[in-house]
C-alpha cells in the first residue's frame, strides 16, 4: 500500500473521530442541561470523549491500513490531540501550550488511538 493511501486513511479516521466528538459533546451538553450538573461531570465527559474519539480514530485507521495497526492508531491519536491543541491555541492565544493537564490529555489520546488500532 502506498504512502498516499495511508495518509488518506488517517485523514478519514480523523474525520470520523471529530464527528464522534461532536455527537458525544452534544449529548453531554444535553445531559448537563437536564441534570443541571456541575463541572465534575463535564470534565469526566470531556475526558471520556477524548478517549473514545481517539480510539475510534485508531480503530478506523488500523482497520483500513491493516498492517502495524497499533502504530497507525497511535499516529491517529497523536494527530487528534495536535488538532485539538491547535484549535485551543487559536481560541485561547495567551494560554500556555504545555501544561500538566495537556500532557495527560496527550497521553490519553495517544493511548486511546493505539488501543483502537489494536482492535481495528
Amino acid at each position: 500500500m502506498e504512502i498516499g493511501k495511508k495518509g488518506i486513511y488517517v485523514v478519514q479516521s480523523l474525520i470520523v473521530s471529530y464527528i464522534i466528538t461532536g455527537i458525544i459533546l452534544c449529548v453531554l451538553a444535553l445531559i448537563m442541561y437536564q441534570l443541571k450538573s456541575g463541572t465534575k461531570i463535564a470534565e469526566a465527559g470531556v475526558t471520556a470523549t477524548y478517549i473514545l474519539a481517539s480510539m475510534a480514530a485508531g480503530w478506523t485507521a488500523g482497520r483500513r491500513i491493516g498492517k502495524r495497526k497499533f502504530l497507525w492508531g497511535l499516529a491517529s491519536g497523536i494527530l487528534y490531540f495536535l488538532i485539538l491543541l491547535c484549535i485551543s491555541a487559536v481560541i485561547h492565544p495567551g494560554e500556555a501550550l504545555i501544561s500538566g493537564e495537556r500532557v495527560t490529555v496527550f497521553l490519553l489520546c495517544a493511548a486511546g488511538g493505539m488501543l483502537g488500532g489494536m482492535f481495528g
